[in-house]
């Protein structure tokens, strides 16, 4: 290591970059995940992946100010329609997906992001769940039928860690708006708050 090298410097990942919309609105985790495994030369098509994910059909209900009251767990499966209105899928669900591809899938939840930067250093794209608009998330709960909370902040969004140093972390956003795009850029305490916020959830692509 020479005297200019961080420690906690990576080199990026050159994963490709998917674009969701306009099959997916809703998909990221579904995209995130083609990406990552386009990145081991798996060239699966986003709307295969999406297919194979596991699903919660519970309906939605709504309050009377038009906020959920009660709807799936994204623990169990993809809850809502990833081609319309869509929410989430948690990580632990979404790697049922990945390892029937690869294995070495590590579905990671509460993790210090120490955690996750360790995986891409080591060469592993981490899918992240984080927000579409890269700033602090609004909380936002509802609860099953069977009366479990659920943790859904808002406006949620699924990117692929590609890189991390001293300053900032890269990923690959598959949305189209104008912060999108290929190993995009957030400022590293930032980045780290958002991911506290969201939960802490993470899939490492090994």
């Amino acid at each position: 290591m020479t005297a200019n090298e961080q420690p906690n410097t990576t080199k990026r990942l050159d994963v490709p970059l998917i674009k969701q919309r306009p099959e997916l609105p809703t998909g990221c985790e579904g995209v995130a995940l083609t990406m990552a495994l386009h990145y081991y030369g798996i060239n699966v098509d986003k709307q295969t992946i999406v297919d194979q994910m596991p699903r919660d059909t519970t309906p939605d209900t709504r309050n009377g100010d038009g906020s959920i009251k009660t709807w799936g767990d994204p623990e169990d499966g993809f809850v809502g329609d990833p081609r319309g209105d869509g929410i989430t899928i948690n990580p632990n669900p979404l790697k049922q997906v990945l390892d029937q591809y690869r294995s070495g899938g590590i579905a990671l939840y509460g993790k210090d992001f120490s955690v996750v930067q360790n995986y891409v250093a080591d060469g592993n794209p981490v899918l992240v769940w984080f927000t579409i608009t890269h700033e602090m998330p609004i909380l936002r709960y509802w609860h099953t039928p069977a009366g479990k909370e659920i943790f859904a902040p808002r406006p949620l969004h699924c990117i692929v860690v590609t890189g991390v140093d001293e300053h900032y972390v890269y990923f690959n956003d598959c949305e189209s708006t104008e912060l999108s795009g290929k190993d995009v850029l957030v400022e590293k305490n930032k980045f780290i708050k958002i991911y506290d916020a969201m939960g802490r959830r993470a899939l490492v692509v090994g």
